[in-house]
């Protein structure tokens, strides 16, 4: 188990594009049934979370800070408790930026200074009004991956000096890299089809249903199917046919 800032990165990153919905309909699409209502698969995801993510579901809500407990949960292969623990989550109330912002301070985990990984938040004075992730840093500017960025996950940038910025949340990730090549988070060690898979992966055979997802509980659609057939017969012609 464990949380890698370059996977929740990735995560994020194939989100860009992603627009909520009009109605709690089509919510898997990234851009069907595009609406300004508040629904997302972010939403739903939390809520039918094993314990659900926060106290209630948040279906037509804000859901720019539940965009990034889902990257965190994606991230460590849906297991909400562990996800919820690096954000020092102390009760149910996660959902929004101030008490996400809450949670970090009390931790001591508040800073001004931004790395990738951490959460960003806006707002004024003492009242928070948006957040993303943070992507990369530079000398002068700070860029993100945020939900709920006119009604959508975009990519944005600010000056280090903009006055919007309050700060920075710091989550206890495992590290800023995954220890070993294998990408999978939903793949766990103690998996009994975990050499299996890494066998597959590694002979090329499937590359997952994206970057950092196996999707082990999922039927295989007629052309992954077709794919992995083709690459196990190219895998035994090149590895078989010339011995």
């Amino acid at each position: 188990m464990g949380i890698y800032i370059e996977d929740v990165i990735k995560i994020a990153t194939e989100e860009i594009g992603y627009h909520e919905k009009a109605s709690n309909y089509d919510l898997d699409s990234k851009t069907g049934n595009s609406g300004n209502n508040n629904y997302t698969k972010y939403s739903r995801d939390l809520w039918e979370a094993d314990p659900h993510y926060y106290q209630g579901p948040k279906q037509g809500y804000d859901w720019c800070t539940v965009f990034y407990d889902w990257t965190l949960y994606q991230a460590s292969g849906k297991d909400s408790k562990y996800a919820q623990s690096i954000k020092y989550y102390t009760g149910p109330y996660g959902a929004g930026c101030s008490f996400a912002a809450g949670y970090y301070k009390a931790a001591g985990a508040w800073y001004k200074d931004p790395k990738p990984g951490d959460q960003i938040f806006f707002g004024s004075g003492d009242s928070f009004r948006h957040t993303g992730l943070v992507e990369k840093v530079d000398d002068s500017k700070v860029y993100t991956i945020e939900g709920n960025s006119e009604n959508q996950v975009r990519r944005r940038s600010y000056s280090l000096k903009d006055t919007s910025i309050l700060g920075y949340g710091r989550p206890k990730y495992d590290g800023d890299k995954r220890p070993d090549d294998f990408p999978f988070v939903d793949v766990k060690k103690n998996s009994w089809y975990y050499d299996a898979v890494k066998w597959a992966y590694d002979s090329g055979i499937t590359a997952g249903t994206d970057s950092v997802h196996f999707s082990p509980d999922k039927a295989c659609t007629r052309a992954e199917v077709v794919q992995m057939l083709y690459s196990m017969n190219k895998y035994l012609e090149d590895n078989y046919s010339k011995k």
